[in-house]
């Protein structure tokens, strides 16, 4: 659970304890850190940490979900989209926070991008609806949605797996192929 707020104070505590986990994943394995040290590295005490989370997972989920609007705001302010927009603006965004999510995956909590990710689906799903030449029945909908997230995850997970081998740009033109090899046309 995160306090959600409108103070000022409280939204600035939520940001630098945020950041203070951040650093102190690029320090130490995730389930190593305590969060007396995620508020020491903030300069805050513990008693701030417990009102504004309850534990270092939902700092996680607070920062994962401030990733997954900052992709729906790329999409909304991209106009014209397609799928090949669709997946660079996502890889985009994991590329400029590609230390984070690469300590994601190297502490086993890449898990928690996708959850993120898939509560905004349903929105992401109205913004790109009429984009594309096929339409999917609402029977499927929610199948295909999770389809192309888990795919792009995957995707983005084989990526760093294998240490970047490839650009982003070959990364952005699979996915793309990919999406064409799936489109059946009757």
């Amino acid at each position: 659970m995160i306090y959600s707020t409108d103070n000022p104070i409280a939204i600035q505590s939520q940001k630098w304890l945020v950041a203070a986990l951040l650093d102190l994943m690029k320090e130490k394995p995730y389930d190593k850190i305590s969060i007396k040290e995620i508020a020491e590295k903030a300069d805050l005490d513990r008693s701030t940490f417990y009102r504004n989370f309850k534990s270092k997972e939902n700092v996680l989920n607070l920062y994962l979900n401030e990733l997954a609007e900052e992709y729906v705001n790329n999409l909304v302010e991209a106009g014209e989209i397609d799928m090949r927009k669709v997946s660079k603006i996502f890889l985009e965004l994991m590329y400029e926070h590609i230390d984070f999510i690469s300590a994601l995956r190297k502490n086993g909590l890449s898990g928690f991008l996708l959850d993120a990710f898939n509560k905004y689906l349903p929105y992401i799903h109205k913004l790109t609806q009429d984009k594309f030449p096929h339409t999917i029945s609402e029977e499927h909908l929610e199948f295909a949605l999770a389809f192309n997230a888990g795919g792009m995850w995957n995707m983005l997970m084989k990526w760093i797996d294998e240490d970047f081998v490839h650009s982003y740009t070959d990364i952005v033109k699979a996915f793309y192929e990919i999406s064409n090899f799936n489109f059946v046309k009757k």
